[in-house]
């Protein structure tokens, strides 16, 4: 469910508010004068948020998404730990 805050009780409880995001990766929708006005969310999710944003630029990204989930439904992923190897082994 999500949680949702007066933009007062942010002000007045900014560290708490962060320390949650960051703990839980769970975000929370402020409001002003009753109304959603922003969302706080962890940098980690900010980060993946503007890569998503960034792959969806291209005008290929779903042909992109399609082959991905295909090579994943038939075990051909690659763990993340490996690729990162992998990749700071070329640099």
């Amino acid at each position: 469910m999500d949680k949702i805050i007066p933009i007062s009780d942010l002000q007045s409880k900014a560290k708490k508010y962060i320390e949650q995001v960051k703990k839980t990766d769970e975000p929370i929708i402020v409001t002003q004068r009753g109304r959603a006005s922003a969302v706080l969310v962890s940098y980690e999710s900010y980060e993946g948020f503007l890569a998503t944003q960034n792959e969806m630029s291209f005008p290929d990204w779903q042909k992109k998404l399609s082959r991905a989930q295909k090579e994943s439904r038939e075990g051909k992923g690659v763990a993340l730990e490996s690729y990162l190897q992998k990749r700071k082994a070329r640099s």
